[in-house]
């Protein structure tokens, strides 16, 4: 690596909005300012919001509290009848297994999330991220990668797979 090239990379935002949600990139926030955001969103919404049951979850994963948040994402997914809203609980779900270290379980619920037709370039970066954790795990670099580009073959990370295939 160069003096410079440090420079030139692509600089992910810590937090990046998508449509009415605030998304954290986990490799940039720490649980403390997550927790720290959802305090101070917490006065920008209205009571009922605040306190539904998918934002209650989501204040749990901060807290590590990620069996119990898992529970309650899967109680919402199975009583919704919106594609989108199932796979943001996927989504979710996907999370609280990462943060758990069980990353196999995490894809799987990030490739339900991704299936269901919810947000591809939250899907994208949580795919890869999951990925590289189990490309250090286990070492086998082609086949995460070969797993993240039959997803995402045009995806952020595709150069990044593409290299580790070759």
């Amino acid at each position: 690596m160069g003096l410079f090239s440090g420079l030139f990379k692509k600089k992910e935002k810590p937090i990046v909005k998508k449509k009415d949600e605030l998304i954290a990139n986990s490799a940039k926030v720490s649980m403390e300012e997550m927790e720290g955001i959802q305090l101070f969103l917490k006065d920008k919404m209205d009571a009922d919001e605040y306190n539904s049951a998918f934002n209650q979850a989501c204040r749990m994963i901060p807290k590590g509290q990620y069996t119990e948040a898992i529970e309650v994402f899967e109680s919402i997914r199975e009583s919704s009848t919106d594609a989108y809203e199932k796979g943001s609980c996927d989504n979710q779900i996907g999370a609280c297994h990462f943060f758990l270290g069980d990353f196999e379980k995490a894809l799987e619920f990030y490739n339900k999330s991704f299936q269901s037709g919810y947000d591809k370039d939250v899907n994208d970066y949580n795919i890869w991220e999951a990925c590289e954790e189990l490309m250090k795990i286990d070492g086998n670099k082609a086949k995460w990668s070969q797993y993240y580009l039959e997803l995402f073959p045009d995806g952020q990370y595709a150069r990044k797979a593409k290299k580790n295939i070759a």
